[in-house]
């Protein structure tokens, strides 16, 4: 006699919970894509002998950054050579003529470079 309202106590208690859990995630998923939409990133990547893949892996950041607008502003791309022995050197010189996003920094330079994005 009392276990149907045992189990009608239970299933609303579970009920209530649901929906605080969903209106909570809903709240938390929309402050996220509000704070995420003003973001905008600066990326390094440090490269030694690596003439094969540096051009591809540059331009889909950069291609990435350009045709999702939802996703984080790509304000930057800083390029650093480690002392190639290759072409890489010579390939990220083309990257930052052809792209005004695209920086080349010397590994001494580095730390002041930085220092100018704070």
């Amino acid at each position: 006699m009392y276990i149907d309202t045992y189990i009608a106590i239970m299933l609303w208690a579970f009920a209530i919970f649901g929906l605080f859990y969903f209106v909570l995630r809903v709240y938390a998923t929309w402050d996220l894509y509000r704070k995420k939409k003003n973001r905008a990133y600066t990326l390094i990547i440090s490269a030694r002998n690596q003439e094969d893949a540096i051009e591809g892996l540059v331009r889909g950041f950069i291609l990435k950054a350009g045709l999702d607008s939802t996703e984080e502003k790509l304000l930057q791309v800083v390029l650093l050579d480690l002392g190639s022995t290759d072409e890489t050197a010579r390939i990220m010189r083309n990257l930052s003529v052809n792209y005004s996003i695209v920086k080349l920094v010397k590994p001494d330079d580095l730390t002041g470079y930085l220092k100018t994005l704070i």
